[in-house]
């Protein structure tokens, strides 16, 4: 992504957050990213999303069990993510299907609280028959 000082400490995250290859807390990256780097900080971590965030690498997605949530994201213009809420696993959304459920908000008197909609909480499939099954 981008050199500088802590280019190995920024890679090892970047490739931490390849391989998990779903949405993420920055805690869960900095664990992850720990297999290769034991000495990595946490502040680090946070360091590098909130500069990939920044810099369009990574997106909001959402939060779980109240942190904030990541995706690795190199589509380009205007789009959405599905993330699973349980397993952070995601989809990506070209374009934008939800422009309807803005006016219809808008005509029925509600100003979205997410006006961006960058991130839809679901449940995927594996997740929801784990839920049916135990449920």
């Amino acid at each position: 992504m981008e050199p500088g000082r802590n280019r190995r400490n920024r890679l090892a995250l970047l490739e931490a957050g390849r391989a998990m290859d779903r949405a993420f807390t920055v805690r869960e990256l900095h664990t992850a990213a720990r297999l290769a780097m034991p000495s990595l900080g946490l502040t680090t971590a946070y360091r590098a999303v909130e500069r990939w965030r920044e810099e369009g690498w990574i997106e909001d997605a959402g939060s779980r069990s109240g942190e904030n949530v990541f995706v690795l994201c190199e589509a380009r213009g205007h789009h959405h993510h599905v993330v699973c809420v349980e397993c952070g696993r995601t989809a990506l959304l070209e374009g934008c299907a939800l422009e309807p459920v803005r006016a219809a908000a808008d005509e029925a008197g509600f100003d979205l609280l997410d006006p961006a909609l960058a991130a839809l909480p679901a449940r995927c499939r594996e997740c929801a028959a784990a839920a049916a099954d135990a449920g």
